[in-house]
């Protein structure tokens, strides 16, 4: 090999190393991986509004922010319940476990073309809800863009009346109280945040004061119908919030179930005969002990008690 075509070959050589470093200095970088695709294209956490299509009516719920309570819009204003509105949350954010094209499977089988649901997240295009899928709770769901099938446990315990979605608790847990008039009592809430009770006769102490309040805030239906106009009540509580805003409920029967109607909204709360003694007559012996129920009975505590003024039980 001559001198010069052994240069040649080391420069060559050394060329090639020279743009195969350039080329490797300069390559495109790659691209990140995509993210899996959810049911909704809208960021985790980030819906704020919620309209469901139900067999027989349309209800809307909101948050003014994501970290607030849900509440109704419509067909009434109430808190929401806690349950069917992190179920719908959860189908949001779901991401499919298989994609297919529209019309891929026929709308017998998805039952499409007659959702059991439809929802829309912050107004967005609607998602609907079809049936069950091959596989243990999953189910079909529809997109404008696509067919999903996705596991949705949750859907299956989806209310399909409106009164389902309201908060099973008659007070949430933030709600700024101030007075709670019961049949035979006022409870008001003092500056350092004790309860007050009148008449003084019917003063159990801050320890059953309080309890009573955490029944009101804590106990749940066993129902919620739609108000049965035909019955009259036979008390009335009233609740006013810090606002002055004022709730007014109807106890209409305390056996063999406690019934409280909210003629606002059109709904009578059912609950378990053994709440009616906690909500309505401050008496607690679970929670404070046996010993003192006797003095707690509704007939210790008289309607209009000697050297009271006023008669709590009176209705509006």
């Amino acid at each position: 090999m001559t001198r010069k075509r052994l240069i040649f070959n080391v420069v060559l050589i050394l060329g090639i190393v020279v743009l195969g470093l350039t080329l490797w200095l300069v390559r495109a970088p790659e691209p990140a991986p995509t993210p899996p695709q959810t049911v909704s294209a809208l960021a985790p956490g980030s819906v704020t509004a919620m309209e469901v299509h139900l067999p027989n009516a349309v209800v809307e719920l909101d948050r003014s922010r994501p970290a607030a309570t849900w509440q109704l819009r419509q067909p009434i204003a109430a808190p929401a319940d806690d349950v069917p509105v992190e179920a719908l949350l959860a189908l949001a954010e779901a991401t499919p476990t298989q994609r297919y094209e529209r019309g891929a499977i026929d709308d017998e089988t998805t039952g499409l073309d007659d959702p059991a649901l439809v929802v829309r997240f912050n107004g967005q295009a609607p998602i609907l809800v079809g049936n069950e899928g091959p596989t243990p709770a999953s189910r079909y769901v529809a997109t404008p863009h696509a067919m999903l099938l996705v596991q949705a446990e949750q859907l299956a315990r989806l209310p399909t009346t409106w009164r389902n979605w309201v908060s099973p608790t008659l007070i949430t847990d933030n709600a700024d109280l101030a007075q709670l008039t019961l049949p035979r009592l006022t409870l008001t809430r003092g500056e350092t945040g004790g309860w007050q009770v009148k008449p003084s006769s019917a003063d159990r102490g801050a320890d059953y004061a309080q309890a009573t309040i955490d029944a009101w805030r804590h106990s749940r239906v066993l129902s919620l119908e739609p108000v049965d106009a035909s019955r009259e009540r036979i008390a009335r509580v009233t609740l006013r919030y810090g606002d002055d805003h004022e709730r007014r409920l109807d106890v209409i029967e305390r056996e063999p179930e406690l019934i409280l109607r909210d003629a606002e909204r059109g709904i009578d709360y059912h609950f378990a005969p053994h709440l009616a003694a906690p909500l309505l007559d401050m008496q607690h012996p679970d929670t404070l002990g046996a010993g003192r129920v006797r003095s707690l009975q509704p007939s210790a505590i008289p309607l209009n008690p000697a050297g009271e003024k006023g008669d709590a039980s009176r209705p509006d």
